[in-house]
């Protein structure tokens, strides 16, 4: 199966959120790609932040089990799509990985909001944005084009 890689910093917070939410909504069944998420500046093995479980678990995500890890150019060269959170994310990912620009995208028009030592308030609109986009994915890979930025 084709995978979806959901790209932030640490991949402790918003891309655990967004692939638990992708698996929740159905993602993984409505496009017949696997959801998966990596950090660009992380190490591997970290657990999700307390405040991710939380917020993604009242979205219908589980995320508990969640362990960092960085990303590489195999896991990226593996992936169908890399998905990042911020425009950052997506102007770095293009500089390292020129040859896989055409499989980067933003979740988002706009950047997802790090929530990274915030309270659960600050985790729960991080998670309700990422919900948004997500679901936006899904309806687009899920489409008659079946491709994302189509």
């Amino acid at each position: 199966m084709d995978e979806i890689l959901f790209i932030c910093t640490g991949n402790t917070c918003r891309s655990p959120m967004a692939e638990g939410l992708f698996r929740a909504r159905g993602g993984e069944k409505k496009t017949g790609l696997r959801a998966a998420s990596a950090g660009l500046f992380t190490q591997d093995g970290l657990p999700a932040s307390g405040n991710a479980v939380k917020a993604a678990a009242e979205r219908g995500a589980d995320i508990a089990a969640h362990r960092s890890r960085r990303l590489t150019p195999q896991l990226a060269q593996g992936a169908r799509y890399l998905v990042c959170m911020t425009g950052a994310h997506y102007d770095s990912l293009c500089a390292l990985l020129p040859d896989q620009a055409a499989k980067i995208f933003t979740l988002l028009p706009e950047d997802v909001s790090d929530p990274f030592g915030g309270d659960l308030e600050t985790y729960r609109r991080a998670a309700a944005e990422i919900d948004r986009g997500v679901q936006a994915v899904i309806t687009q890979l899920g489409g008659p084009d079946g491709e994302l930025g189509k």
